[in-house]
C-alpha cells in the first residue's frame, strides 16, 4: 500500500504540474481534475491503471494502461482517449467507471554487446479491454491544498506559481477486470479517486 501511495501521489503531480508545462500564450491557466487510479501486483509483474482528465480537451479523458515484469525487466503499455460522454465520473454518488479497449505496446530491452548499452524494441501486444468501477463514500475524503512559491523575488518576497485544491476520496474499492483477470485475483491491489482544480501563473 505504501508503495501505491508514492505511485498515487506521483501521478498526482503529474496531473496537477503538467498543464504548467505545456505551452500557453496566456500567462494564466485553470482548470479541473478528475482521476482514479488502481494498482495491482502479482507475483513479478505490477499493473496500473489511470483515468484521467485530458486538460488539453475538456470533453474526454485518457486511460492509461501500464504493466512492468520487474523480472524480466519488461513494460507493456498503452492508452486510449474516451468522449467524456462514455465515462461515468459521479464523484455525488461515489461512482467511477470506464470499460474500454487499450491498444498495447510490448518494450523489451536489449543489450548491446558490441556498443554496450541498452535499447529498446517495440512490438504490438495486441488489445486489452479495461472494465473498471470505482466505488466509494462521496463525504469521506481527504481535503487537501497546495501553494507552490519556489521563486523568490526579493528578501522575503516570492512569486506565487501555483496553488491547487483537491479531494482525496477514502476507503475506495476497485471492481471489475483488466482483460481476463479480475481485480480480486490480484495478490495485492489499491484504488484512488481524485478530483481538484489548480490556478497556475507562468511568467
Amino acid at each position: 500500500m505504501k508503495k501505491f501511495k508514492v505511485l498515487l501521489f506521483t501521478i498526482l503531480f503529474m496531473l496537477i504540474a503538467g498543464p504548467a508545462m505545456a505551452q500557453s500564450n496566456s500567462p494564466v491557466q485553470k482548470a479541473s481534475i478528475n482521476a482514479a487510479m488502481f494498482y495491482g501486483g502479482e507475483g513479478t509483474t505490477d499493473t496500473f491503471v489511470n483515468l484521467t482528465t485530458d486538460y488539453e480537451n475538456k470533453d474526454q479523458y485518457i486511460l492509461y494502461l501500464e504493466k512492468y515484469n520487474f523480472e524480466k525487466d519488461e513494460y507493456t503499455y498503452g492508452q486510449a482517449i474516451i468522449p467524456k460522454s462514455e465515462v461515468v465520473f459521479d464523484t455525488k454518488k461515489g461512482t467511477v467507471s470506464v470499460n474500454q479497449a487499450v491498444s498495447m505496446t510490448h518494450v523489451k530491452w536489449v543489450y548491446d554487446k558490441k556498443g554496450k548499452y541498452y535499447y529498446p524494441i517495440e512490438t504490438a501486444a495486441g488489445e486489452e479491454a479495461v472494465n473498471l468501477t470505482w466505488s466509494f463514500n462521496s463525504g469521506d475524503y481527504s481535503y487537501h491544498k497546495s501553494v507552490d512559491k519556489n521563486i523568490e523575488i526579493g528578501f522575503d518576497e516570492y512569486l506565487q506559481l501555483a496553488r491547487s485544491t483537491y479531494k482525496d476520496y477514502n476507503k475506495v474499492t476497485v471492481s471489475g477486470n483488466i482483460g481476463t483477470k479480475e481485480t480480486v485475483d490480484f495478490e495485492y491491489s489499491g484504488g484512488s479517486v481524485l478530483t481538484g482544480s489548480f490556478f497556475t501563473i507562468i511568467k
